[in-house]
């Protein structure tokens, strides 16, 4: 049994289609059903009900979750002491990191649990469910997120345990110069609504907008980075993490608007699945418990002053 098979078919049940695991396979879905189809070639029996739409797992197969999960996490032990660099004396960990805090966050978070020369650190972007993801199949040894109250449950306290790195706000923001505190209607540079801050700027900034102030898109995007670059050529508004926007604003080439728009704060998680992990990976969470309140990233603020 391949690896990829078993990721294939826990896909499609975590999706609830063809479709939607394609997607998170990064495939086309006529490629990723060929695939599905050669897996129940090779294996010499159906694996899905193709009578019911969207198709879904047979039974007997839905059943075995459990044994695939804990054999995928096998494989994926194996490949990885196997890939293992020899002759350098080192030890690899993981790291899965939400999007918008790849590239301020990650390099401390990298920095408090790496010992020079004596761990490698791997570091796997993704949304925030797919680290989530990640973490429950142990493709990764620790999460870093934003978080919310809102949201916060989403992460079972019963599978997963968190360190708070610091608070960080997701702060309005446009080119100098170029916002009209006057203005009735304000051009917006959106996230995709099925992202993560696509629904924090839906459910807990635009219904707090001030009164008789209307918006309009203008550009839609997943990525901080390419919401600053809108922004700062004057396209519209945008909402940004102050750790992502903070040098532009400093160079004066943004404007704060957190005086006339509304804010939302998120929390800076780090978590990691409560189940398994090596001493190497229970050795460094020790490390970072200790260190959590001595995060240095510019507009994070840490715990300790929060």
């Amino acid at each position: 049994m391949r690896l990829e098979w078993i990721e294939d078919i826990l896909a499609v049940l975590e999706a609830g289609s063809f479709s939607g695991a394609a997607d998170r396979r990064r495939l086309t879905p006529s490629a990723f059903t060929r695939r599905i189809r050669g897996i129940e070639e090779a294996l010499g029996a159906p694996l899905f009900d193709r009578n019911r739409k969207p198709v879904t797992l047979l039974p007997h197969v839905r059943n075995m979750e459990g044994a695939l999960r804990d054999a995928a996490r096998q494989l994926r032990d194996l490949r990885l002491g196997l890939a293992e660099t020899q002759g350098q004396g080192a030890s690899r960990l993981s790291l899965g990191c939400q999007h918008a805090l790849s590239t301020m966050v990650s390099p401390w978070l990298v920095s408090s649990l790496g010992r020079r020369g004596e761990i490698a650190m791997r570091v796997r972007s993704g949304t925030r469910s797919e680290c989530q993801l990640m973490l429950l199949r142990r493709e990764v040894d620790v999460g870093l997120i934003y978080e919310t109250p809102e949201d916060a449950l989403q992460f079972d306290s019963g599978l997963f345990e968190k360190v708070t790195l610091g608070h960080e706000a997701l702060i309005p923001v446009a080119a100098a110069g170029r916002f009209d505190a006057t203005a009735t209607a304000l051009p917006i540079v959106m996230y995709p609504a099925d992202i993560y801050l696509g629904e924090v700027l839906k459910v807990q900034i635009l219904p707090h907008l001030p009164r008789g102030v209307s918006t309009y898109p203008v550009a839609e995007t997943g990525l901080t980075p390419a919401v600053l670059q809108f922004v700062r050529h004057g396209l519209g508004v945008g909402w940004l993490p102050r750790s992502v926007a903070h040098e532009a604003i400093a160079r004066g080439e943004l404007t704060d608007l957190a005086p006339d728009l509304p804010v939302a704060w998120l929390t800076v998680q780090a978590v990691r699945a409560r189940a398994g992990g090596s001493d190497l990976v229970r050795d460094a969470w020790a490390r970072l418990t200790r260190e959590a309140a001595s995060i240095n990233v510019p507009g994070i603020v840490p715990i300790a002053t929060s």
